[in-house]
């Protein structure tokens, strides 16, 4: 090991590593086992890991707008027409 090391050319992270999408974070969790099954037999017929398969049905839940949003901008939009 060196007495002293040079970081005059390193770089400083600006932003959080956990703000991209990249950054990926293990964890465990409880998942019903016919639930895990279903999700390890689907990831097979996409020829995925189930660990991806998993991410992407959550990430597809998280963007989708809420019911709560839909129906707020539904009801705008009807009743600015009843106007």
């Amino acid at each position: 090991m060196k007495k002293e090391y040079d970081f005059s050319k390193g770089k400083v992270r600006k932003k959080s590593a956990l703000i991209t999408k990249e950054t990926k974070v293990q964890t465990s969790i409880r998942i019903d086992a016919d639930i895990f099954s279903w999700l390890q037999a689907e990831a097979d017929k996409q020829h995925l890991p189930y660990q991806t398969l998993l991410n992407k049905y959550l990430r597809d839940v998280m963007d989708k707008p809420s019911l709560e949003s839909r129906l707020t901008a539904l009801e705008k939009a009807v009743f600015k027409k009843a106007l």
